[in-house]
């Protein structure tokens, strides 16, 4: 980096963008075959609020390019744009940041990894809406076959800032399930998302929707060791939104796969839970009871020392009313 780039750069870190840009309008009118001092000099204007002549100095340079110069060049701006991008960031400069990026978005509409950190900023910014899930293609480009390089700790922090911010919004449900497909270890996402779950179907009284969450999960690897925890919590969901049917099957489908005393017991509540609150299932009830009994009467007598504060506390936490 010559004298004058480091000069450059300081004005740049300084705010002082129009110093910087006649630095580089200098060093173009010297050497105005040096592609770089272009795409730096766009940045100038755009962090200056001059967006048009940001755009047309990027774009009377990508003009004359070769057909195969296009892509190295196009790659060289989004570096800069990127560092700066990433500069601000750094400082909480959320607002420069995302328009950085939206205009990488302009350049390259299909880079995952950019359309992440817009969402990401957006959130930050309090500006994200459900809507941007369709409106920036990301849905559409994460189910793309074959699929696109991607960022898995970056989506996975996306996906837990969208389910905090945006829950109840149709557009959350299908970006979820485009993400999961994403990860080949589905146990990755598990508590991140029952978290969210938990607080859609308890908190903001949405069972039905906290059940889709937890289906679309589940149908990717039905063999997973948490698929007894996503049948327990699917049961409540459906119970909760009156889908007695549905939360009976569930439940008992959670008893059958059940192993040790604890599940069983927290199975079986579940299946009594379902019965008693559709009603019409007397003669089951009678059967469920006497089987809770019967595991009670073991787990007494067995005293196990090694529960887990989790398998504790479910079986103090009564199912039903």
């Amino acid at each position: 980096m010559t004298n004058w780039q480091q000069q450059a750069e300081q004005y740049l870190i300084q705010g002082n963008y129009s110093k910087a840009a006649s630095l580089y309008e200098q060093a173009i009118e010297a050497e105005p075959d040096v592609i770089s001092y272009y795409w730096h000099l766009g940045l100038l204007f755009l962090l200056q609020g001059q967006e048009t002549e940001a755009q047309t100095t990027w774009l009377l340079v990508m003009a004359e390019a070769e057909s195969d110069q296009l892509e190295s060049w196009t790659e060289e701006l989004l570096q800069v744009l990127q560092r700066e991008a990433e500069r601000r960031q750094k400082l909480a400069d959320y607002a420069v940041a995302w328009a950085i990026r939206q205009h990488m978005r302009e350049i390259c509409p299909t880079d995952l990894t950019n359309l992440l950190e817009i969402m990401a900023l957006s959130i930050k910014l309090e500006t994200f809406s459900g809507d941007d899930l369709t409106e920036l293609g990301v849905i559409e480009l994460l189910q793309t076959q074959p699929t696109v390089e991607c960022n898995q700790q970056l989506l996975k922090e996306v996906l837990e800032q969208i389910l905090e911010a945006e829950p109840l919004h149709p557009a959350s449900l299908a970006f979820t399930e485009a993400c999961l497909a994403y990860l080949p270890n589905p146990e990755f996402w598990f508590w991140p998302l029952l978290s969210a779950c938990m607080k859609i179907g308890h908190t903001l009284k949405q069972p039905t929707i906290a059940a889709g969450f937890l289906e679309r999960y589940r149908s990717l690897n039905l063999q997973n060791p948490q698929n007894i925890e996503i049948l327990r919590h699917l049961a409540t969901f459906y119970q909760d939104a009156r889908n007695y049917d549905q939360g009976i099957e569930t439940a008992k489908l959670c008893y059958s796969l059940s192993e040790s005393l604890p599940d069983k017991i927290s199975g079986i509540n579940l299946v009594l839970r379902g019965i008693m609150n559709a009603g019409g299932y007397w003669q089951e009830v009678s059967a469920a009871c006497q089987t809770l009994e019967s595991l009670l009467v073991s787990l007494i007598k067995e005293q196990p020392a090694n529960l887990s504060d989790v398998e504790t506390l479910r079986l103090l936490t009564p199912f039903f009313p």
